[in-house]
């Protein structure tokens, strides 16, 4: 018996070593892709490629291609691996150029994989091919300055309510979680024009719409698990019917989307916001007013394609998604660096108050645009740490770079390390000091348009970033006109990030004292 068991043992462990040597073997074999193409490649480790840290949740994934951006600085590229999935990393900005702009053609998907069987995610980012190019044509029109200058009295009044509502907190000098701030007052925003619900969560942070938005941004075992198996084992997950964990969410939303759109379908309801001009797309296929103004050539919308009530939910999600973190980051990483650059938020502050002695107290869309020390500030900040900070394409048709360099496959995945360009000392010296004045005219005249992406670029940029910009600029206008943002105790300096969170976020908010202008 013991003979036996000895042998099985021995046939065990022999069955074992072939396998581990025959996986060692394949993979081996797998991560020599890029380099019989004479691509420089970061060097992979089995089995996870180049994103152990970023799979096992130790380090987010742009600043991992920030460190092989920096070790191949001299390259037009480099290739990595997900797993044993080949990736391309662009370097060089004339060959992103290229691939956001030129020869879009061949890179006009995100590649981004996604649960197809969850209505939200039909949305202007997640889709590709034709469906997403219709979507985009029908949507654009609602971003014009005309429709922002519509929806710019609900961002002032929602300015407004947030200088009063931290009035008390700036009297006594006490220490506020700016973050915190930030998100409510983009919530009001975001839930008023895209929603058309007054949820009023600056004055009551418990509000529903307020708590189902947070568990939007909530990471979860789930939702990651969920993540890693559309990345890379898209077939799987979507035979498996794989969630996300966020069906909850999704049913309130769309129950939210179905119940205003009946209403004001119903009642007659018009309002100056972006629900407003989804319900026109649903009913009509166009935008009412461009349609009149001839701002749509009929003869290239012969279709008369109309929104689905599940589109019009999707489009509204994704605005809340991209316009409620984006904002609130963006303003929230404002008002810190202004705390530990005072020099900087003095000058801000002479200018605000210019503009709204000239505009008799209105932080209106026109005294917005005429602020250039704000777009300045907001530039730097959104260099600094940009929301976007890794812009994703996919290869849809095989592709050959200039020069008979390297020729990219269908379905290769390609990256353009946005926070490794905003932070590289040769394009943004001292790159990690906030300087605001890196965007005057001069210095933007001097540098390569490529290298500052916080909005990706091209025909699949962000449709909303006017809207953004506009909404950021208008939250910090409003509060350097009442408050200083002060350093404190609890201030983390240098800021530290979380390693889960969708978009660079601080790993715990962003403490600030809060003091009344003297």
């Amino acid at each position: 018996m013991g003979v036996f068991l000895e042998s099985w043992l021995s046939e065990v462990v022999a069955v074992l070593l072939v396998t581990v040597a025959a996986l060692y073997a394949w993979f081996s074999h797998r991560y020599t892709y890029w380099s019989k193409r004479g691509v420089p490649q970061a060097k992979p480790q089995i089995p996870f490629g180049n994103l152990r840290k970023s799979f096992l949740g130790q380090k987010r994934l742009e600043f991992i291609l920030q460190d092989i951006y920096r070790q191949f600085r001299g390259e037009r590229y480099v290739g990595i691996y997900g797993f044993t999935k080949p990736m391309l990393v662009l370097i060089d900005p004339d060959l992103i150029r290229m691939v956001l702009v030129k020869d879009f053609d061949s890179f006009r998907n995100r590649g981004v994989p996604f649960n197809e069987q969850e209505p939200l995610n039909h949305n202007l980012f997640f889709i590709g091919g034709n469906k997403w190019k219709r979507l985009r044509t029908k949507l654009t029109p609602t971003f014009t300055s005309g429709k922002l200058k519509m929806m710019c009295q609900t961002m002032q009044d929602c300015g407004r309510e947030m200088v009063e509502v931290l009035g008390d907190s700036a009297s006594r000098g006490e220490v506020v979680e700016m973050r915190e701030v930030s998100a409510r007052y983009a919530t009001d925003i975001i839930a008023s024009v895209a929603f058309g619900v007054e949820c009023n969560c600056q004055r009551n942070p418990e509000a529903e719409f307020r708590q189902w938005g947070r568990k939007v941004f909530e990471p979860s075992l789930k939702s990651k698990i969920a993540q890693i198996m559309y990345d890379f084992v898209p077939l799987l997950a979507k035979a498996l019917g794989v969630a996300g964990g966020t069906e909850e969410v999704s049913q309130f939303f769309r129950n939210m989307v179905r119940e205003t759109v009946e209403y004001r379908e119903k009642n007659n309801v018009t309002r100056n916001d972006f629900m407003h001009l989804l319900i026109q797309l649903k009913n009509r296929g166009f935008v009412d007013d461009d349609k009149l103004n001839g701002l749509m050539d009929s003869s290239k919308d012969v279709d008369n394609w109309k929104l689905s009530m599940d589109d019009v939910a999707a489009q509204a999600f994704v605005f809340f998604l991209a316009g409620f973190e984006t904002s609130s980051t963006t303003m929230s990483f404002a008002l810190y660096e202004l705390a530990l650059n005072p020099d900087v938020q003095k000058r801000l502050q002479e200018e605000v108050d210019a503009t709204m002695k000239k505009n008799d107290g209105q932080l209106t869309y026109e005294a917005i645009s005429e602020m250039p020390y704000l777009d300045k500030v907001v530039s730097e900040t959104l260099r600094m740490f940009p929301p976007g900070a890794l812009l994703g394409r996919k290869c849809t048709s095989r592709y050959q770079f200039p020069n008979n360099e390297v020729t990219v496959e269908e379905g290769t995945p390609i990256f353009v390390p946005v926070y490794a360009l905003h932070h590289d000392a040769e394009y943004f010296p001292q790159p990690e000091r906030f300087d605001p004045e890196r965007f005057s005219e001069q210095n933007k005249a001097g540098r390569n348009p490529y290298v500052y992406l916080p909005f990706g670029e091209g025909p699949r940029n962000c449709i909303g970033m006017r809207l953004g910009l506009l909404q950021t600029k208008i939250g910090l206008a409003y509060l350097m006109s009442k408050f200083e943002v002060q350093r404190c105790e609890q201030t983390i300096v240098p800021m530290k990030f979380s390693t889960v969170s969708q978009v660079i976020m601080p790993v715990s908010g962003v403490q600030l004292r809060l003091a009344m202008r003297k």
